[in-house]
């Protein structure tokens, strides 16, 4: 798998050969560093900046796509012009959209009652977070001692169980989090579709992210032509063909593609 920075003269080809370029990047873990609590993952000042002036760019068009709600989203991200997409993509604003997914909302009384469950059952549990995000619900352990891990996860299960063997709910896990989802055929893959669509001219992909809920994104992307770009140290279990090693390292490509 290479690294993206090492074979950039022959990405540049490919995005100067693009007529419009659509970057796409997950949140956490991608734009920012993971940290201990959501609410404090924030832009670095150079990374804001460039994102602002990529967005400003006609040959650009910029989104993030994230498990965040889409609020939550850009309240962090603030940033005008971009494309935002929250709960893996149920939600999006940007092009003229403002997108929910037409089955999502009716799952919310059930993971409301997921939630209550949950927030009863793990009380004890040191550094836990329950955040329910109206269209998805996400358990965060991150800091929560590591003995407790199984202890999260099989309770999340055990909560979740009448709703997945009815076939309304499906668990997912990514980095120190459980998440109960609506079971539907959407993802960021397909977000990233819909979003490609909205541009109405098929601009070349790129899409950069952390996490196995970026996997489908990442087949998105290569499946229409694009780059896929997993950040993080590499591991076998990705599909993206390119990686870069951290958010400092997606922090210089967007300096290098405001410079393109």
């Amino acid at each position: 798998m290479p690294h993206l920075l090492n074979i950039w003269p022959s990405v540049c080809r490919q995005l100067a050969s693009a007529p419009r370029v659509l970057l796409l990047f997950d949140y956490d873990g991608t734009l920012t560093p993971i940290v201990a609590r959501p609410e404090l993952a924030t832009l670095s000042d150079e990374t804001r900046r460039s994102l602002s002036a990529l967005a400003g760019m006609d040959r650009y068009v910029v989104g993030v796509v994230s498990g965040r709600a889409l609020a939550d989203l850009e309240v962090l991200v603030a940033i005008h012009g971009l494309v935002y997409a929250g709960n893996h993509g149920l939600e999006m604003r940007g092009l003229g959209m403002d997108f929910v997914h037409p089955e999502a909302p009716a799952f919310g009384a059930s993971l409301a009652e997921v939630t209550r469950l949950l927030e009863r059952e793990l009380m004890e549990v040191p550094g836990i977070l329950v955040d329910n995000k109206r269209l998805t619900l996400t358990v965060h352990f991150r800091n929560t001692p590591d003995s407790y891990g199984a202890l999260v996860d099989s309770t999340v299960v055990a909560a979740a169980a009448p709703y997945v063997d009815a076939g309304q709910l499906k668990i997912t896990r990514g980095k120190k989090v459980v998440e109960v989802r609506p079971n539907l055929d959407w993802g960021k893959g397909k977000a990233i579709e819909k979003i490609r669509e909205e541009c109405g001219d098929n601009p070349l992909p790129m899409f950069f992210g952390d996490d196995e809920t970026d996997e489908d994104g990442f087949v998105a992307v290569q499946d229409a032509g694009g780059l896929a770009v997993y950040v993080g140290p590499i591991r076998e279990r990705t599909l993206a063909l390119h990686h870069l090693d951290s958010p400092a390292e997606v922090g210089q490509v967007l300096a290098l593609l405001v410079q393109l």
